[in-house]
């Protein structure tokens, strides 16, 4: 697309007349953080994130954090992921218009996609959290490990076939910088995991403090190994279906790490580079041993 400079910066110019102080003020942020620079670290698949997939997250990143301390959210990452498929040329990238009917998140590249995201300043390094599989209005009438057994083979098993591809936005903060990280579940291992795995013994309360839990849960192999693939809950405080997937088995697509907060002028902006980024895939942080799961 051609673009001509000097009329978008008359435009600009031209549509301050009449604004507000505030919303001068939110303009200048922005514009103020055009000038830093995000670095990003491919990963090992490249058949999403392309050229213009990345430097559309970028601009998308940069606007949101002139405005905001806090990660994108999950209804933020889905526009913007639809608009990174579009950049990429998939111009009929849309939002999902009917979630009752199909519980995709976004559609275009020729594939239904599920978003998540996930954020916190301690984040594991070994596993991706998925606070919501799906909702199960179901588990508090499932009182024993056989009823959770056969409503994973019959409920949430076949609710899988609504969408083709699963990608959780990771959000790390780490002193002045965040890094984001796009981390994808494979939807034929999940899915071959359910289908396969899942038997009445494999679910239990666990007992911590001599008391036992509330809520089922279970852990699923990766085939043929004794390694765990995710860790599954059927919380019943929310009536979700939670997992913890190995961060390992999934498929990564890149990083972007940049200041998390805006600075008051343009040369106090810290450049990536200059930063200490936190640990990332396959770094342990120091003094770490085998990572207790919560549930």
């Amino acid at each position: 697309m051609d673009v001509d400079p000097g009329s978008i910066k008359d435009r600009i110019v031209a549509g301050l007349d009449g604004l507000e102080n505030r919303q001068l003020a939110a303009i200048e942020s922005v514009v103020r953080n055009m000038h830093r620079k995000i670095e990003f670290r491919p990963g090992d698949a490249t058949d999403l994130v392309t050229e213009a997939f990345r430097d559309e997250m970028s601009l998308f990143l940069v606007v949101h954090h002139a405005l905001h301390e806090r990660a994108l959210n999950k209804e933020n990452f889905e526009y913007v992921f639809k608009q990174c498929l579009i950049a990429s040329g998939a111009p009929e990238a849309r939002l999902n218009p009917n979630q009752k009917q199909a519980k995709f998140d976004v559609e275009g590249a020729g594939q239904r996609w599920s978003l998540k995201t996930e954020s916190g300043d301690s984040m594991s390094r070994r596993m991706v959290k998925v606070e919501k599989l799906t909702e199960a209005l179901w588990i508090r009438d499932s009182p024993t490990a056989e009823d959770c057994a056969r409503n994973i083979r019959e409920r949430v098993t076949p609710r899988l076939l609504d969408y083709d591809r699963i990608v959780v936005l990771r959000a790390l903060k780490a002193g002045d910088m965040i890094t984001y990280s796009i981390e994808e579940i494979p939807w034929n291992k999940l899915y071959s995991a359910l289908q396969n795995e899942t038997r009445t013994e494999i679910f239990s309360k666990r007992i911590r403090g001599g008391k036992q839990a509330k809520s089922f849960g279970a852990d699923y192999p990766i085939t043929g190994t004794p390694n765990r693939l995710f860790r599954m809950l059927l919380d019943t405080s929310v009536e979700k279906v939670r997992i913890w997937h190995a961060l390992e088995e999934c498929i990564h697509h890149g990083y972007w790490t940049l200041p998390a907060s805006t600075p008051p002028n343009v040369a106090e902006l810290i450049k990536p580079e200059q930063a200490e980024l936190p640990p990332q895939r396959g770094h342990q942080p120091e003094g770490s041993n085998q990572e207790e799961l919560l549930f």
